[in-house]
């Protein structure tokens, strides 16, 4: 089930946007607005690997 690195090509890559790549600075406070964005952002992550914690909880 694993690639080795040789069977990847680098040529049929997507194009990224500079925009989405870009690591913003945030100052966060103990406040509503600070825990909804943290939220959200743990929410979406669980997200994306679901299936990949799942295993690792019942291994």
């Amino acid at each position: 089930m694993n690639k080795r690195l040789e069977k990847y090509n680098s040529d049929d890559r997507k194009q990224r946007s500079a925009i989405k790549a870009q690591v913003l600075e945030m100052q966060f406070s103990d406040d509503e607005a600070t825990k909804r964005v943290v939220m959200h952002s743990a929410k979406r992550i669980i997200q994306q690997h679901k299936a990949e914690l799942q295993a690792l909880a019942y291994k």
